[in-house]
C-alpha cells in the first residue's frame, strides 16, 4: 500500500514500520535506543490506512516532494484555490514536471516549491479546462477549524 502510494512519485524505496494501521519510517538510531516498553511510535508518521487506501501525513508529502518529479507549480490564484479545495484549471498552472496523463496523481507545489498537497489529473493542460482535482491539501487544518467554529455557534 505505502510502497505503491510513494512508486507514483518516486524509485526510491523507503524502510518502514507498519504499527496498526498507521506507517512510519524506519529510524535505526531510535532502534537502538528502543527501550524494553512497547513502543506506540516508531520514527516519522508518514500516513495511515483508511478503507483500504492510504492517506500520507503532510511531512511525508514534503518527503516526497524533495525526491520527485511529479509535480505541477501554481500560481498564487491556484495556491488559494488549491488550499480551499477547488479544482484547479490550466490559468492556475505555471508549469508541470514529469507526466501529464490523465488519472496520473502529481504533488503540487507553489511558486517556491513548498508542497500544499497532491492531486489527480483531470483534463488536459493545454485548453482552459479543470485539469486537477485536489486529494489532500493543506487547507484541511483551515477547512476543519472553520467547520469546528460553525459548530461551536450552533451548541
Amino acid at each position: 500500500m505505502l510502497e505503491d502510494f510513494t512508486a507514483k512519485f518516486t524509485q526510491e524505496k523507503i524502510s518502514f514500520k507498519k504499527i496498526g494501521n498507521k506507517f512510519f519510517l524506519e529510524d535505526k538510531e531510535l532502534e537502538k535506543a528502543k527501550l524494553k516498553q512497547k513502543e506506540k511510535y516508531f520514527g516519522i508518521y508518514v500516513g495511515e490506512e483508511q478503507e483500504g487506501n492510504f492517506i500520507p501525513s503532510f511531512v511525508f508529502l514534503e518527503w516526497l516532494a524533495e525526491r520527485s518529479t511529479e509535480k505541477i507549480f501554481v500560481k498564487d490564484i491556484g495556491e488559494i484555490d488549491f488550499l480551499y479545495g477547488k479544482t484547479l484549471r490550466s490559468r492556475h498552472i505555471d508549469h508541470v514536471e514529469g507526466e501529464i496523463k490523465i488519472g496520473f496523481l502529481k504533488l503540487v507545489q507553489n511558486m517556491y516549491d513548498e508542497n500544499l498537497g497532491y492531486g489527480k489529473i483531470t483534463g488536459d493542460f493545454a485548453k482552459t479546462e479543470q485539469v486537477l482535482k485536489p486529494k489532500v491539501d493543506r487547507g484541511l487544518f483551515l477547512k476543519r477549524e472553520k467547520k469546528l467554529k460553525r459548530e461551536e455557534e450552533k451548541a
